[in-house]
């Protein structure tokens, strides 16, 4: 039996979630399901974190969230007599009138007391559970507090400051003791605080990236080296984002192909920083390494022009993105059938779109000009077709495309 829980759940903490590990991580999974089926409790709410989502997790964890597996394991956890169940539950709103009736504690505050005294002996995901029972106030239903029990609103909000700042410690315990997740709320508390309670701190909120990049959590080295990049140390920046990225946070390879494309802290190099867009942009939720990799592409830059790998990532990034993005370079592949099946009326409605920057207004103007000046999917209008042409300013394609058209001495648009 090991010191917390037992020899399997143990083993199972320490491979979920005090290193980025996948194949650690689905084995330790494996061995939680065998254990919840024996009538391990705690492997079994361990076992719902699983199929719980990114948030409970690292980001590139190898588990598919499952909301109905994961509430499954979670009843199952308590009834089985999981303490840490119990609280999870009550964390995510889960702890419905039934799941209470199932579990063998008098109280909340009994489950507490059993994960608050492994938290107190030194379990790292124990005190990242106690610290979030304060920091998110769970203790106000734990201790059955109210209102109305306090003199005054003043006082309710005192009470409340106190318990918030509890949790600090015990955070920072977790953070420091491996369970690298406990510094999102570090982070969270000193960044934007708690709302009247608790003011901001950003100094203290960057000491936290700081520190979870020094203790190695691959995702805080990640953060930290965002952090340098703006801060104009790019060099150091590109250092920590490479450990970061070959240690597994794909994410990390988005930062540093912006490195190696700008030339400024290394020697240009568009290829590697295609390469580098590439490790990640097919992976997660990266929709910016696909707009960067799909931008190379269509352009030709560090690469051959290959408008189908262009429609690839900028088909990907639209749907991650879930259309919150700059459409122009899509739209015109669209309209013109550049590396996919031609689909004008697809492709005016991409180009339509407002868009946030200047450059994608001129591949904007550029594309309706197009469509407009040729008569793609719309009756010919050689006027507003050159006005759009105009607007794409100093862009070649609309430049050169400008020079099939002229004014005729009725002042009529047509072709040369």
């Amino acid at each position: 039996m090991g010191k917390y829980f037992s020899d399997v759940v143990e083993q199972a903490i320490a491979d979920l979630y005090y290193c980025y590990d996948s194949g650690r991580a689905k084995a330790a999974a494996d061995a939680l399901f065998l254990a919840a089926k024996a009538g391990d409790g705690d492997a079994s709410y361990f076992l719902s974190r699983c199929f719980s989502g990114v948030c409970y997790s690292w980001d590139y964890h190898p588990f598919e969230e499952n909301e109905a597996a994961a509430y499954a394991m979670l009843h199952q956890g308590i009834s089985q007599g999981s303490a840490v169940a119990v609280l999870g539950a009550l964390r995510i709103d889960m702890l419905t009138p039934e799941l209470r009736e199932t579990m063998p504690f008098s109280s909340l505050h009994e489950a507490w007391e059993i994960v608050y005294q492994k938290a107190d002996d030194g379990c790292p995901f124990c005190q990242y559970m106690i610290g979030n029972t304060y920091y998110f106030l769970d203790v106000i239903e734990i201790e059955d507090q109210k209102e109305s029990a306090f003199p005054s609103r003043e006082a309710w909000n005192d009470w409340k400051r106190e318990q918030v700042k509890n949790g600090i410690p015990w955070l920072c315990k977790a953070y420091s003791g491996g369970m690298g997740m406990a510094g999102r709320n570090l982070y969270r508390y000193y960044k934007s605080g708690r709302g009247e309670l608790i003011p901001p701190d950003p100094d203290k909120a960057q000491e936290v990236v700081r520190q979870g990049a020094e203790r190695g959590y691959l995702d805080w080295m990640d953060s930290y080296a965002v952090h340098l990049y703006y801060a104009g140390q790019k060099k150091e920046a590109l250092s920590w984002a490479l450990k970061s990225a070959q240690g597994g946070q794909l994410h990390a390879w988005s930062l540093v192909g912006d490195i190696y494309q700008e030339g400024q802290a290394v020697d240009r190099d568009l290829a590697y920083a295609l390469e580098c867009y590439e490790k990640t942009a097919p992976y997660g939720d990266d929709a910016y390494a696909c707009d960067r990799a799909a931008s190379m592409y269509f352009f030709g830059h560090g690469t051959q022009k290959d408008y189908a790998k262009a429609v690839q990532y900028l088909e990907r990034c639209y749907m991650l993105t879930r259309g919150d993005t700059d459409t122009d370079l899509l739209g015109l592949c669209y309209l013109m059938g550049w590396g996919c099946q031609q689909d004008p009326a697809r492709g005016r409605k991409l180009l339509e779109r407002p868009v946030s920057n200047r450059n994608s207004k001129r591949y904007q103007c550029y594309g309706l000009g197009m469509m407009y000046a040729e008569g793609i999917g719309v009756p010919e209008n050689i006027e507003k077709g050159v006005e759009y042409l105009k607007a794409a300013g100093d862009y070649p394609p609309a430049r050169e495309a400008l020079k099939h058209y002229k004014k005729s001495l009725f002042g009529v648009w047509r072709r040369r």
